[in-house]
């Protein structure tokens, strides 16, 4: 089978379709992933084919009006409420834009498999072949839990299945001008007002990249909503001695990683961070940081890690609440302190504090030095924290997430897997 991926976003959002690539690769079909520049040595590192697609995520993060936003609130209401017009304005040309640079990855495919990221490109301008749907969080309306972004509030199922049912319609009018200005420009018909999102569920597969024991299916969602477990792609990486030496000198390291999202943090934040490891007597592992910063003997910065390697060789691992970073650390069975700032992490931050795997998590935006200590030394030194991590971990290292995802596009589209698989 020929499949095409789109993937856009961060690292944390590309990796995932990486591991599926690879274990579609494993299982004898071809695989080709659209994605940013920036990802392309790893796409080919897995083995599959690069196709090339505009912009940089680290270029979005970096938006002065975004940023300014982040500092004072996660909330995709006030995320929308800040965006600049002209970004707007622009919304439904760069849709297209986007839409003409990725049509040629579907030529010539049997399947297509793209982030909930792309949904309404294609409501505007569907695809020619069937193609499946990823989503990092919850998006599903379901009675079992609210929606990401909304109260949690004691007021039973209807409250919570209403809540994503506004999600729902906060988004499509926000999103519904733009789409139909693409399909006017292709002489399609406008779409009315009506919430197109579930009817897109109802006869696709929709993955759901988390692990049951970390947020199990609902009862009332759709078959053709699959929760099977995290994506991960288990990389042939190489430590560099500089860690190696480090994690090998003295007792286990935190870890610190904000992923692309360290413009949108108080400019205080590296320095809080410190004071609060080192007042755990712990040395400082930090992923990528702040441009231009000089960094003190106590603290290693790295670029390109492989977290399957440095996570479980962690006391503990400090991050924003990405799906990607928290699975990495679910799945390495330590501790987590999580800072979110964006949109989805508030809703993994709860979700990890109810699991018992994590503190409270501290809004980016109220980031202090007592806070984040407290925090740090709960994560250190509660040994139920840390027997629950560890627990969590063994759950999630057993899930099959990409082979049973194989399993499901290969069943929906009718073909079996390779007998002469790729290794």
């Amino acid at each position: 089978m020929r499949i095409a991926m789109v993937a856009i976003g961060s690292r944390g959002d590309v990796q995932p379709f990486i591991a599926l690539g690879a274990g579609l690769r494993a299982r004898g079909h071809q695989v080709r992933l659209a994605t940013h520049g920036d990802f392309r040595k790893l796409t080919e590192e897995a083995g599959l084919e690069f196709f090339p697609i505009p912009g940089s995520p680290k270029h979005y993060f970096e938006s002065p009006e975004l940023i300014k936003s982040l500092r004072k609130s996660p909330s995709i209401l006030r995320l929308t409420r800040t965006m600049p017009k002209h970004t707007a304005q622009a919304a439904a040309e760069g849709m297209a834009q986007l839409d003409a640079c990725v049509a040629p990855a579907f030529q010539n495919v049997d399947l297509v498999v793209s982030s909930v990221f792309n949904r309404n490109t294609y409501l505007a301008n569907p695809p020619d072949v069937p193609w499946a749907l990823v989503s990092w969080y919850p998006n599903t309306p379901t009675s079992a839990f609210p929606a990401m972004g909304t109260p949690e509030l004691p007021l039973g199922r209807l409250y919570n299945r209403l809540t994503h049912h506004v999600s729902h319609a906060i988004e499509w009018r926000m999103c519904r001008p733009i789409v139909n200005a693409y399909r006017e420009k292709l002489g399609k018909k406008p779409l009315g007002p009506r919430v197109p999102f579930a009817a897109l569920e109802d006869d696709r597969p929709t993955f759901c990249l988390q692990s049951p024991s970390v947020l199990p299916a609902p009862a009332d969602w759709p078959a053709t909503n699959h929760v099977a477990g995290y994506w991960f792609w288990d990389r042939e990486w190489q430590a560099p001695p500089e860690l190696v030496e480090l994690i090998e000198g003295g007792p286990a390291p935190v870890v610190l990683s904000f992923g692309s999202l360290w413009p949108a943090y108080p400019e205080n934040s590296l320095q809080i961070v410190l004071d609060a490891v080192r007042a755990a007597g712990r040395r400082l592992v930090m992923i990528d940081g702040p441009k231009d910063t000089e960094l003190p003997d106590d603290v290693l910065r790295l670029h390109d890690v492989d977290y399957t390697w440095l996570f479980p060789r962690a006391a503990a691992v400090i991050h924003h609440g990405g799906f990607g970073t928290g699975a990495a650390v679910l799945r390495a069975g330590v501790p987590q302190v999580v800072v979110p700032i964006f949109v989805d992490h508030p809703f993994w931050a709860a979700r990890m504090a109810g699991l018992g795997v994590a503190p409270e998590g501290i809004p980016g935006a109220k980031l202090t030095a007592r806070r984040l200590n407290r925090a740090v030394t709960r994560a250190l030194e509660d040994p139920r924290m840390r027997e629950k991590a560890a627990d969590i971990g063994r759950y999630v290292r057993s899930d099959r997430g990409v082979e049973r995802a194989c399993e499901v596009l290969e069943n929906w589209a009718g073909v079996a897997p390779s007998t002469e698989a790729v290794t």
